[in-house]
């Protein structure tokens, strides 16, 4: 056979391939239990990824900021709608009330919203959500008592009394006032101030002593509260 030069050539590189692959790659991944090639090849497939990751948290931003915007937007056409009457709104993202007129912004105050927890208890199911949506002021209560629902027992592992029981009734929790909003919803003060600003509540929403007052004060039944 003729001899060529390019097969030699080949032949040595082959040669020190192998001599590599079993002198370099086959002990490391002996020693270190680990499949090099597959490492990098994972690494590389991880790499890949966290870029996509990030490309697509840059159009969750942007689509934030859209609809933060169309928010405000909305959150003005609202108050313009409503020029001459006393109306609250509150946020649940943001643990905000505001008491405002038309545009004018009369109160402001930090509160304390539903958790969004679920309860699952004896095939029954709750979930601690404030409700969006709007709805009115149906009537207002000084000192009032609060009529404890089963789900406060029931969270407590305590067995649950009869509807009229007096074990129901517990006062001082709600605060000074109360402003009932339907459904179980109300605006009410707290024993817990500490916790204002946080989603804490079983869907109603608390208010520090004397925010509570200024709002029992002024708004009257059949004020709208728009929670968004």
């Amino acid at each position: 056979m003729k001899f060529s030069p390019l097969l030699s050539v080949g032949t040595v590189l082959l040669a020190a391939m192998a001599l590599a692959w079993s002198e370099l790659y086959l002990p490391v991944r002996e020693s270190m239990k680990l499949d090099v090639v597959r490492l990098a090849v994972q690494m590389s497939r991880d790499r890949a990824e966290t870029r996509r990751l990030r490309e697509s948290l840059g159009r969750v931003h942007d689509e934030l900021a859209d609809l933060t915007a169309e928010l405000q937007k909305l959150s003005g056409q609202l108050a313009s709608a409503f020029s001459d009457d006393l109306y609250l709104v509150v946020n649940p993202s943001t643990n905000r009330l505001s008491m405002r007129r038309g545009e004018q912004v009369i109160m402001e105050a930090v509160i304390s919203t539903g958790s969004n927890d679920t309860l699952d208890r004896e095939g029954r199911k709750w979930v601690f959500e404030t409700p969006r949506g709007v709805l009115s002021v149906v009537r207002k209560k000084k000192d009032p008592v609060w009529l404890k629902p089963d789900w406060a027992f029931l969270e407590k592992g305590e067995p649950v009394p009869p509807v009229h029981s007096p074990l129901r009734r517990e006062k001082g929790v709600l605060g000074n006032y109360m402003l009932d909003l339907g459904g179980g919803v109300m605006i009410h003060g707290t024993p817990a101030e500490n916790l204002l600003g946080r989603s804490v509540t079983h869907g109603c929403i608390r208010v520090g002593k004397d925010d509570l007052a200024v709002l029992y004060d002024s708004v009257p039944p059949g004020t709208k509260v728009y929670i968004y």
